[in-house]
């Protein structure tokens, strides 16, 4: 496990690391506590502090190197190099600290009679001879060598920070910084406390005078002065310092991890299969977690100017009469010449007014797809096809999936039609799941199926447990069609559609499914239409127009499903073979058959719409049923007039 061996390695390297500083620490403490007591020692407690400097140094090369060329997994992770400039005046900054070692940071002129001497007291010099030097001497060796260890420290963590792509690499620079600026204050206001108290050191003096060799001539007295030059090193840090402010080095975006659409042993390619060498810098300050949603809010002024031209063809006053008409005149005249039935037609209005399901099943070539397609396009709507795969076995393949590597979400095109039509909702839109027997519907179309119980405007369906938001420089961007960046509302105007093919290849499809779809069978091949004329425009029915004439229709229906003789017959015969159904059902058996009735509001057709519902939702079940005597039940339907279902009943296979 590659993978988990580099993680587990950075925490060995990590206590380590603070074993050995608190290690170092340890000697350096005991180095300075003699020596303030007076006695010259030294300690070797560094050599293993640098020597796991070195290792910290090679293990970042090789960690960045592992985040480019890794290839654990099919979709590696691309995490792009830093910006290196903040690194560069850090170095600057902490080659400025060191400096100091050069610079003279107490230094005494002496005059005395025509004589003049000076002494320049570089860091090195205090360095190389605190042990011979006052207190005040020996504190200020003990900040150097603390400054030395503090700067040279953090410059391999910032350096290391580059080089292992670490995601907190800004605030490793920012602590550089800050350690260089203070160290560089506190020595500057060291050689500033030895020129203040020059009265006070006039007994040091002449010590230093004795140490370094100089005698003053006798007979003199002597005058002199204490300056510093480490002034010079802290205006060169503010300097620096300065020009980071300017240059908003610590304002860089923190590493984004980037999702690399690569093979096991592809190379980066760009969107056209050439090399892209690098990654632009500015990917990391516009991170999207989902480019599908982006490129959806993006058309927004596209489905504006959409709707406008759709509206010019918008029909004010029609009925449920007038859009079967219209549908089949349509379908006729059209490219494809479509032959459908006015009762076709309008079985397939009243089954979508009934439920937000429909399941369209029958035998390949009767025109199960062409439906709902050529209603949307007469009716100026939307169809979106999914095509549904042998191998779905959750919602995710109807969903999509999250890159926890990549931090990204990629839809798949069911979501994606979602998506669009929740930005157009005044647009009626079918969600056509092609062949959706292909796999079993419980298997990923279970948490849909759920949704059907909860009333329009409670629908909706989390992605994912994270919150998905689009990253532009400092600001944070909502997806339009999303609440709480991953819960994504099905719209009223959506309408899901299934073909069904029956043969050895598919699934049978399940009660809990057939009970909430209005399910049409395409049993016989249409005929070829001979009379048709030029392509007839489309017009414009919105949700609003098509939900309000089945509200309308509802609404003004005078059949009660629920008093009804014929369907207390059916039940009665259905009885002895465990055949019955809820109050779901009787629903949208009244729903269909009140809407089928206003399509046809000259005819009388409450029997044949009866049947029709009946033989689709209910009868249908005997299918998976043993009868014993087919010839009875056969006529008792006929008794009733319900020869659709009779003749149902006479094709079934006795076995």
């Amino acid at each position: 496990n590659k993978e988990n061996f580099i993680k587990k390695s950075k925490t060995l390297l990590g206590f380590t690391f603070a074993a050995t500083l608190i290690f170092f620490l340890g000697g350096l403490a005991m180095d300075v506590y003699y020596t303030l007591g007076g006695e010259v020692v030294q300690t070797v407690s560094f050599i293993p502090l640098f020597l796991l400097l070195a290792v910290i140094l090679a293990y970042s090369i090789l960690k960045g190197k592992y985040s480019i060329d890794g290839n654990f997994t099919e979709k590696i992770n691309q995490i792009k190099y830093p910006k290196i400039e903040p690194l560069l005046l850090v170095i600057l900054l902490t080659g400025v600290t060191v400096a100091m070692l050069f610079l003279p940071i107490v230094r005494i002129d002496v005059a005395s009679g025509a004589y003049l001497y000076n002494i320049n007291m570089t860091g090195f010099a205090i360095l190389r001879d605190y042990a011979s030097l006052d207190t005040g001497y020996r504190l200020i060796a003990f900040v150097l060598a603390v400054m030395l260890m503090s700067v040279g420290l953090t410059l391999v963590v910032a350096l290391s920070g580059y080089l292992s792509k670490y995601k907190q690499y800004n605030s490793i620079v920012k602590l550089a910084a800050a350690v260089n600026v203070f160290f560089v204050f506190i020595i500057g206001i060291s050689g500033y406390y030895f020129q203040i108290a020059k009265e006070i050191n006039q007994v040091i003096i002449m010590d230093l005078l004795t140490f370094y060799g100089i005698s003053l001539p006798g007979g003199y007295s002597f005058d002199y002065i204490v300056s510093t030059n480490a002034v010079y090193a802290l205006i060169a840090s503010l300097g620096v310092l300065t020009l980071m402010f300017v240059r908003k080095a610590f304002d860089r975006d923190d590493l984004t991890v980037l999702e690399a659409e690569l093979s096991l042993n592809n190379a980066l390619t760009s969107g056209d299969g050439s090399s892209t060498g690098e990654i632009e810098d500015d990917t990391f300050q516009h991170f999207d977690p989902c480019p599908a949603f982006t490129d959806i809010d993006s058309k927004t002024d596209f489905y504006k100017a959409d709707l406008k031209n759709r509206k010019a063809s918008i029909v004010k006053e029609t009925s449920l009469n007038e859009l079967v008409n219209f549908v089949l005149e349509y379908a006729r005249n059209s490219r494809l010449h479509l032959s459908y039935t006015p009762q076709d037609i309008a079985t397939f209005v009243a089954g979508i007014g009934a439920s937000k399901l429909s399941i369209l099943q029958g035998m390949s070539g009767t025109g199960k797809t062409s439906l709902p397609k050529i209603f949307s396009e007469a009716v100026f709507g939307n169809c979106e096809i999914v095509e549904v795969e042998s191998s779905w076995k959750d919602k995710n393949e109807l969903l999509g999936y999250y890159n926890e590597f990549s931090m990204k979400y990629t839809p798949k095109k069911f979501t994606l039609a979602l998506y669009k039509a929740a930005l157009n909702q005044e647009i009626f839109t079918f969600i056509l799941l092609d062949e959706m027997n292909l796999s079993r519907i419980e298997y990923y179309f279970s948490d849909f199926l759920s949704l059907m119980e909860n009333e329009e405007g409670h629908r909706e369906i989390k992605l994912i447990n994270i919150k998905l938001n689009r990253k532009e420089k400092d600001k944070e961007i909502e997806y339009l069609a999303l609440d709480n960046g991953n819960t994504l509302k099905v719209p009223s105007n959506v309408w899901f559609i299934g073909t069904a093919n029956r043969d050895e290849s598919t699934f049978v499809i399940s009660d809990k499914v057939y009970d909430r779809a209005h399910t049409m069978n395409f049993t016989k091949r249409a005929p070829k239409v001979r009379n048709f004329t030029e392509p007839i425009p489309k017009k414009y029915y919105d949700y609003e127009t098509i939900n309000s004439l089945f509200i309308e229709a509802k609404g003004k229906g005078d059949f009660d499903a629920e008093n009804s003789v014929l369907i207390k017959s059916v039940e009665v015969l259905l009885a002895p073979y465990n055949i019955s159904f809820g109050n779901r059902i009787l629903n949208q058996i009244e729903d269909f058959v009140n809407i089928y009735k206003a399509c046809f509001p000259d005819g009388n057709v409450e029997s044949e719409a009866i049947e029709k519902i009946l033989l689709s939702k209910v009868v249908a079940k005997l299918e998976v049923k043993t009868i014993d005597d087919k010839e009875k039940l056969e006529m008792d339907f006929r008794k009733l007039n319900l020869n659709q279902c009779a003749n149902f009943i006479k094709l079934l296979d006795n076995e």
